[in-house]
């Protein structure tokens, strides 16, 4: 067998141990904030905390449950919190306002990383809504950090580098 043809056996048995070696070990967490000094308070970077809240803010209009009067958003939302919007129509629509914002927590080899992932509201029953999960957002675990399977982690592939073996950082802040 001729050299190359060897080397590329050797290589192509042994990618399946490389593959392997890629792994997710991941610890992957969110938590629900109220204000963003509740989240600072809770030991994740200010930065963070800011970035999470300012973007529930903004997903907030468009991700929002809509009505078509407030009576039928206080039925479901507090009524209190049911606000009058603009719909994409130009016709007014009801919405709840958001109650507090979700950070994922992704903790991999020592190194902690935090990413925004949506707003939450407050429903009559005294639950939190999260239309990212398109239910209800029960927090739980030590410290509030509930814990979620890998493809539940918001904003954490969103932004994350294709750099290959160890070529990149992913996105969200440190």
């Amino acid at each position: 067998m001729k050299r190359s043809r060897t080397t590329s056996l050797v290589v192509m048995g042994l990618t399946p141990l490389f593959m392997s070696a890629c792994g997710d070990d991941a610890q992957k967490s969110q938590q629900e904030f109220s204000t963003v000094d509740a989240c600072t308070q809770a030991g994740v970077p200010s930065t963070s905390c800011q970035e999470a809240y300012e973007k529930a803010v903004g997903d907030a209009s468009v991700s929002a449950p809509t009505f078509g009067s407030r009576d039928q958003c206080g039925a479901q939302y507090d009524e209190d919190s049911c606000q009058p919007q603009m719909g994409t129509g130009g016709n007014e629509v009801w919405s709840p306002a958001i109650n507090g914002f979700l950070i994922a927590r992704v903790i991999r080899g020592g190194h902690t990383t935090y990413f925004p992932a949506g707003p939450v509201y407050l429903k009559r029953d005294n639950t939190n809504y999260s239309p990212r999960y398109g239910g209800v957002y029960a927090s739980s675990g030590s410290a509030g950090w509930r814990s979620v399977p890998s493809e539940e982690v918001a904003g954490e592939g969103d932004t994350a580098s294709r750099g290959g073996f160890g070529g990149g950082e992913e996105g969200g802040r440190s």
